[in-house]
């Protein structure tokens, strides 16, 4: 499979009907998936792989309480800096060490985050040279695809699963924005957005995009934990514990800010503090909450996501994040098939013809939409698919009674590109054509034979291709059919 796609991709390159770039995204999804095949499986550890991406996937029992919240949609992450920037795989030294090293401290230095942070302040333009340090970091990682795949990796885990949709998080970084299409709500000016629909990260100690909005020195805490006590954060934080399962992710037992989050929690909540979850590979958490309302579950985080998704998947709550892979496949078939289209086109210009490129057209945009909203995960929502093509195949109806052909043709293609995320084996018989008063064609050589046999299948859409699209048939034109993303 992986060589015949390779061989597609060269293919379109040679014939220019990809870019570059778009060769560079497809090869590198595609190494994604060969760098470990083990990795998102449960046998993992039993199979004793060492390997960095699968050492510390340690089994373990999934709580009940977990998934059913999940299924419900209230299951809540509160994210730090383990499964960001700050991991072990994407630096030698922390945000902390480098800093310290900058000092020139002993390597027993033991202050906590904040003071250190504000040690380096104290010095001339101390603050700009921290925003700088943690600007080329995060610089640093996004260069090197390596690095950064790394970074993001929980980050790219999480995002189809749609019913995941509220993060809580310490991080500075974007990448629940990038790779979960989250809204940041980093201010209270931001809670503008919270009844929109969509996912939203609530950011906690500010956000890249906003370098005023930083949380770093003893004083930036400070000031933090007072406006949570009494402004909108704190007050949503607090109804969301309340309310919902809440799982810590990417915290370590001496990580400063889970220790001043919890403490915060435990003081303004009470004996109302609810149970939750951490999830870690730090051991030293199970004898410290042993009396505490938690559950310490030992694995990696980008792991335990991988589990709830495949229970979700399992029990039909999501549509298999791997049959995005057809998708990308198809795309780059339907690319070809419209460049075949396209030849046919220009040897003769028939309506036949012009509407099986706008039936292509519909196909491609459909995969367009479920590329684009594959970070929201809103595509792996099998109602929300369902209730999408009933609703064009409404509006396909109207258009046939209409003798909107153009339109009608569009909507068949869009239509059956969004069958094609339901299931994954639907690219062997998957039809790439359509001719107009026959239906669906699979491959180009059917195409070529049902055209060689009669040009005009349907002597109605035939007469109103003609009237409509009167300058695609001149001879001297060179224009190409084309259906914009939008009908009627």
């Amino acid at each position: 499979m992986e060589l015949k796609i390779y061989t597609e991709i060269l293919l379109l390159f040679r014939t220019k009907m990809i870019t570059f770039n778009a060769i560079l995204l497809t090869l590198n999804i595609i190494c994604i998936f060969e760098i470990c095949r083990k990795q998102s499986t449960k046998k993992d550890n039993i199979m004793g792989c060492e390997c960095v991406h699968c050492k510390n996937n340690l089994p373990f029992d999934l709580p009940h309480e977990i998934i059913e919240a999940a299924k419900n949609g209230n299951l809540v992450i509160f994210a730090g800096a383990g499964i960001s920037t700050e991991s072990k795989r994407i630096f030698k030294e922390t945000l902390y060490g480098d800093v310290a090293l900058d000092l020139d401290l002993p390597a027993n230095t033991n202050y906590d985050f904040p003071t250190l942070m504000s040690l380096y302040c104290e010095q001339k333009n101390g603050r700009q040279l921290l925003l700088e340090k943690i600007r080329h970091r995060f610089e640093y990682c996004h260069q090197f695809n390596e690095l950064y795949m790394d970074a993001t990796s929980f980050h790219r885990e999480l995002s189809s699963i749609y019913l995941i949709d509220t993060i809580f998080t310490t991080n500075w970084d974007d990448y629940f924005e990038r790779e979960c299409n989250a809204i940041p709500i980093v201010t209270a000016e931001d809670f503008a957005f919270y009844n929109t629909s969509g996912r939203k990260v609530f950011k906690i100690h500010g956000s890249i995009s906003n370098y005023g909005s930083i949380i770093a020195t003893t004083e930036d805490y400070n000031n933090c934990y007072k406006n949570l006590k009494s402004g909108l954060m704190g007050s949503y934080l607090k109804t969301i514990l309340a309310t919902k399962t809440v799982v810590f992710i990417g915290f370590s037992f001496n990580d400063f800010d889970f220790n001043k989050i919890y403490s915060y929690l435990k003081k303004e909540m009470r004996d109302i503090l609810p149970h939750c979850y951490i999830v870690t590979i730090d051991n030293s958490f199970k004898e410290r909450f042993a009396k505490e309302k938690a559950t310490v579950i030992n694995t990696d985080g980008r792991y335990f996501i991988s589990i709830i998704r495949e229970h979700l998947e399992g029990s039909n709550y999501l549509i298999p994040k791997d049959n995005l892979e057809t998708i990308e496949l198809l795309s780059i078939l339907n690319a070809k098939a419209h460049r075949v289209s396209t030849d046919l086109y220009y040897e003769k210009k028939s309506t036949t013809r012009l509407y099986n490129l706008f039936y292509q057209d519909g196909l491609k945009h459909a995969f367009d939409y479920f590329m684009y909203h594959s970070k929201s995960g809103i595509i792996f929502n099998a109602e929300k698919i369902f209730n999408q093509i009933k609703t064009y195949e409404y509006f396909k109806k109207g258009m046939l009674k209409a003798k909107n052909y153009p339109d009608y043709t569009y909507v068949e293609g869009y239509i059956m590109g969004l069958y094609s995320i339901i299931d994954k084996n639907i690219i062997d018989d998957f039809p790439l054509y359509y001719i107009i008063g026959l239906g669906h064609v699979n491959d180009n050589k059917e195409y070529i034979s049902l055209l060689e046999e009669q040009e005009i299948y349907h002597k109605t859409a035939d007469k109103i291709g003609k009237k409509y699209f009167k300058e695609y048939f001149d001879e001297k034109t060179e224009t190409v059919p084309h259906h914009r993303p939008f009908i009627f």
